[in-house]
């Protein structure tokens, strides 16, 4: 198995990971807040996919993201711009995700892409180095391995922490 293939595989999972672990969630757990300090599952969630969305299609691709190019941002009632990064614990305390049905919609069109741009590449592929804002020069290895899925896992265990302390079933492992 190639690296980028490793790479369709993990991201499929996580995603797939990421649609179970919210499904079925009311709007008070959606919005829990552990300690009443911690991230809710709105938050690490909405940043998250957003943050795949800006990552992927417009820092590597330079594409408008799916949140404005479908005003997912207008259907949401949320921010157009804003992603997570650098947010005081009050600001991403703020954020809601006021119907999660919808919100599943926008992460699946996000996910679909992700997947779709995915198959495009080539293990090559994964050495070419883009210098992007932010993030500074990296491969598309340290972007998909790193940025996109690393950073998504650890928000997926973070998700599945505020699960536990609900007393609902967090990793299905």
């Amino acid at each position: 198995m190639g690296s980028i293939d490793y790479f369709r595989s993990a991201m499929k999972d996580v995603h797939q990971n990421f649609l179970d672990a919210v499904k079925d969630l009311t709007d008070e757990q959606l919005h829990f807040r552990p300690l009443d300090k911690g991230n809710h599952i709105a938050f690490a969630l909405w940043h998250i996919v957003r943050t795949e969305d800006m990552v992927l299609n417009f820092l590597v691709r330079n594409k408008t993201p799916i949140w404005n190019a479908e005003g997912w941002d207008t259907k949401l009632g949320m921010d157009p711009q804003a992603q997570g990064t650098g947010m005081s614990d009050e600001d991403a305390a703020a954020i809601r995700i006021n119907n999660l049905a919808d919100f599943v919609n926008y992460m699946e069109k996000v996910f679909k892409e992700s997947e779709a741009y995915l198959e495009e590449l080539k293990d090559e592929d994964l050495e070419e180095v883009h210098d992007l804002p932010i993030l500074g020069k990296k491969n598309l290895y340290e972007v998909i391995g790193g940025t996109t899925l690393q950073h998504g896992a650890g928000h997926l265990g973070e998700i599945w922490y505020v699960k536990g302390v609900l007393g609902l079933k967090g990793s299905p492992v």
